[in-house]
């Protein structure tokens, strides 16, 4: 019986003239949105390659100068654009591109790419994830608002029930039939979102596949959560417009209010520093110690000490070494303490914003689904801070060998002797590895677990009103 009433329900819905117009203008968005991201993400990925290699050979053919200017000349690093970022950007847009890395100084990444935008970005980016997150459930609103209430209305379904058939039987035979209608109108979009993922590099080896994966069972969970809600309030609405105005109210509330009411009051909960008065901080944490009662210049001189002390010397001058090479190397390890800790406590007040707006998904699916989303497709903060954290171990190794140089090479009282293309070729060129798809698993986990409670709960609530139905 569930299969002969999914039958009728999957032919009724293609036969329906605002299902397969829905389903035109559906598609051709998302194919639309797949292609235009797909050219824009080999562009970027073609500029910013083309770039890394300019900047290489800029640091290779500075030619010949001290150490330390060449640690203040220093080079730019580019981030790598994820395969996945082909299918939903997350936050690109919105965080730096690249890196400056220098001596004494942790910069962040610059050049944002929304700041190249018109002033339609505020309306939002057109993106398959978009499509699927905003679109794809009005869709599923346009076939399931009427499938039960407007069956009573038209009094089919006391006639329906007065054959015999179970109201649970009737309720899961719409609900598959109508989720094979939907999953007939995205099979094409999947196919499309694949064959895109495969003309793109995977640097993790196949692990592109692994999130692809991952992020289509997300959006399962996420479209059949919302099959059921609609399913369930067709189910207990007297009429078919009663059904379709609490659902479009309902989808309003979801995609457009909740991400902005979430945004606005995790700031208030948990308030990021203005960008002067953190680097305002950490400025005064170098010069006076974390503690703020540890001057550097104090920490050095005690350093200087130390180092005498240690080689048996009373004047820096007999040093078997330029002292300054290493007060440049200890400056360094004493100014990365300070940026780990500074920089450390503003990304982990961003991953707990993010995890606050991700349970707060427990009130609207949307704000689950997106973080789930962003994490598997590597374009969420926590992979922007691996990135961050990858380019600042580089900054540190390029300063240390150039300082040690400095020590080693030169006589004392010298900021840096005169230095050859031989030692910029000792720094290696800055080779970016993406974190593993198990990475990118933890931190979409929060987001799995709020889209199977959805799933669970409202597939839960639509077996219970079932056997409730009753015509009018």
């Amino acid at each position: 019986m569930i299969a002969a009433i999914a039958r009728k329900e999957f032919l009724d819905a293609w036969r329906d003239g605002r299902f397969r117009i829905a389903a035109v203008v559906v598609l051709a968005l998302l194919g639309v949105a797949l292609l235009m991201a797909w050219q824009q993400v080999e562009r970027t990925r073609s500029e910013r390659a083309a770039a890394a290699v300019m900047e290489r050979e800029n640091w290779l053919n500075q030619g010949v100068k001290n150490s330390h200017s060449a640690g203040h000349f220093g080079v730019y690093v580019f981030k790598p654009l994820a395969p996945l970022a082909v299918f939903d950007r997350g936050i690109e847009p919105f965080v730096g591109t690249t890196v400056f890395l220098e001596a004494h100084r942790q910069n962040q990444a610059a050049f944002l790419p929304a700041q190249d935008a018109t002033a339609m970005r505020r309306f939002g980016e057109l993106t398959a994830a978009a499509g699927l997150q905003l679109l794809a459930p009005l869709v599923i609103l346009l076939l399931t608002f009427g499938a039960l209430a407007g069956e009573r209305e038209r009094g089919t379904l006391r006639q329906v029930l007065s054959l015999g058939v179970r109201p649970r039987d009737l309720v899961l035979g719409k609900a598959l039939g109508l989720g094979a209608a939907l999953a007939t109108l995205l099979l094409p979009v999947a196919l499309l979102g694949a064959a895109a993922l495969a003309t793109l590099p995977d640097a993790e080896g196949g692990g592109s596949w692994v999130r692809f994966a991952w992020m289509g069972g997300a959006y399962v969970l996420y479209l059949a959560a919302i099959l059921a809600v609609c399913l369930a309030v067709s189910a207990m609405a007297s009429t078919a417009r009663a059904a379709l105005a609490v659902l479009l109210v309902s989808w309003a509330a979801n995609a457009v209010l909740a991400p902005r009411l979430a945004a606005d009051l995790v700031q208030h909960i948990l308030p990021t520093p203005k960008l002067v008065e953190f680097e305002a901080a950490m400025n005064q944490a170098v010069q006076e110690g974390l503690d703020g009662h540890n001057p550097r210049n104090q920490r050095l001189q005690t350093f200087a000490q130390e180092t005498l002390k240690k080689h048996g010397k009373t004047r820096i001058e007999e040093l078997p070494f330029n002292f300054n090479g290493l007060v440049m190397l200890e400056s360094e390890r004493m100014a990365g303490e300070v940026f780990d800790h500074h920089y450390g406590k503003l990304w982990d007040r961003l991953e707990a914003q993010d995890l606050t707006v991700t349970w707060a998904g427990l009130v609207a699916p949307l704000l689950g689904l997106r973080s789930a989303s962003m994490a598997l497709a590597g374009t969420d903060f926590t992979h922007h801070r691996h990135f961050s954290v990858a380019a600042e171990e580089h900054r540190r190794d390029f300063v240390r060998v150039l300082n040690e140089d400095m020590m080693n090479n030169t006589s004392g009282g010298h900021h840096g002797g005169v230095a050859d293309p031989s030692l910029w070729e000792k720094l290696p060129a800055f080779r970016y590895e993406p974190p593993p798809s198990a990475h990118a698993l933890r931190a979409a986990t929060p987001g799995l677990v709020v889209l199977l409670l959805w799933a669970v709960v409202a597939w839960i609530a639509l077996l219970v009103v079932a056997p409730r139905l009753k015509p009018n």
